[in-house]
């Protein structure tokens, strides 16, 4: 079984998360890659078993060119604000067959507000034709960081448990 891990991260605690699912998912003997978003190809979902998207939330969804922007003037590297999430979804080429898993970061403080990228990403595939599992979330105290306590391990978890799915989907 193969699987993806595709993230956005402006200040890193979006691709701890991811090479934390990572982790869990190689637990369960899933070949993984871990693929930043500006590396990720539009024919990813072809080339794999399951793929698992990952994202930070702003401004109450997916970034925007605008709002990575604005990340990049609270301190995250340059270039991040190129290309995210939304704009690899509108040029991601359809695998029908693939399994799909949201998750995105938040700050704890958001957790109770309606928004979520992970969210927004899953509705978009929805419209597409797939089927996507709810949404999970992992927070970070801050909008800078670092991540809450326990979420690395709880993203492990997750991951784990995502692969135990696929590989008795597959059984």
């Amino acid at each position: 079984m193969r699987a993806a891990v595709v993230y956005e991260s402006m200040f890193g605690n979006t691709a701890t998360i991811a090479n934390a699912v990572a982790t869990g998912l190689r637990r369960t003997g899933v070949q993984v890659e871990v693929i930043p978003i500006e590396l990720a190809g539009a024919d990813l979902l072809r080339d794999h078993d399951l793929v698992v998207i990952g994202a930070p939330t702003h401004a109450l969804g997916l970034s925007r060119p605008s709002t990575r922007a604005d990340a990049v003037r609270q301190g995250a590297p340059t270039g991040v604000e190129a290309r995210g999430v939304r704009e690899w979804l509108e040029d991601l080429a359809d695998a029908k067959s693939v399994q799909i898993a949201t998750f995105d970061t938040r700050a704890r403080a958001m957790r109770h507000l309606p928004g979520s990228a992970a969210r927004h990403v899953a509705h978009l595939l929805r419209r597409r034709g797939y089927d996507v599992p709810p949404a999970t979330s992992f927070y970070v105290a801050h909008t800078v960081g670092p991540l809450a306590h326990e979420e690395e391990a709880r993203a492990s978890d997750w991951g784990a448990i995502l692969g135990h799915d696929m590989t008795s989907q597959a059984a």
